[in-house]
């Protein structure tokens, strides 16, 4: 007779377990919000990607409202940015049928970015060409734009794939001011539609 009230105590209390492992793993997941974007031809492709902690990331619609220099907005911005960012990485790939096949790839560090293009200088170069930037997610897309272009510095042979329609060159300055005028130029048109 106590075995049966035994089995009924350890029924009564598997619901509970139950609910505490639910609790304790969707306690420990990381939501995270991934931006992503691809340039080029149906044969090769360049693939942008910047991952943050959902909880962290500031909602995408929020407005930055402050003056458009580079020391404002990263007083308002970049605190988020550094305790949220997960991942920033750059790849290229071929389409074979379904499968992605990735050429080149790279996941180099913000410290090592920040070292190549420092934020306050990319920001301003940006800003003094007419980009504004209005939000977290145009703040990290523009810093991420880094990352492509040291991408683009260490492997000279994707600057001859004419991904982003600029003309190939060997000369780095002239390829890295083709791409700048590129950034600009598509922040502009995407500002007019």
């Amino acid at each position: 007779m106590n075995s049966t009230f035994q089995d009924i105590n350890l029924l009564l209390m598997l619901p509970l377990f139950t609910i505490l492992g639910i609790a304790i793993f969707f306690g420990s997941c990381t939501y995270s919000y991934t931006f992503s974007q691809e340039n080029g031809s149906s044969d090769m492709r360049l693939r942008e990607e910047v991952k943050f902690k959902w909880r962290t990331a500031p909602h995408g619609s929020q407005k930055y409202i402050g003056p458009q220099n580079a020391q404002e907005i990263m007083d308002a911005l970049d605190s988020d940015y550094n305790s949220g960012l997960l991942k920033a990485e750059v790849s290229v790939f071929r389409e074979v049928g379904e499968k992605k096949i990735t050429t080149h790839s790279s996941n180099l560090t913000m410290g090592e970015i920040d070292a190549r293009y420092p934020r306050a200088e990319w920001l301003q170069l940006l800003l003094d060409r007419g980009i504004t930037i209005e939000n977290f997610h145009n703040y990290s897309v523009h810093l991420l734009k880094r990352h492509t272009l040291a991408f683009l510095e260490d492997n000279p042979d994707l600057r001859h794939l004419e991904i982003f329609d600029i003309p190939p060159t060997d000369d780095w300055e002239t390829y890295k001011a083709a791409y700048i005028d590129k950034l600009v130029k598509h922040h502009h048109e995407s500002r007019k539609s």
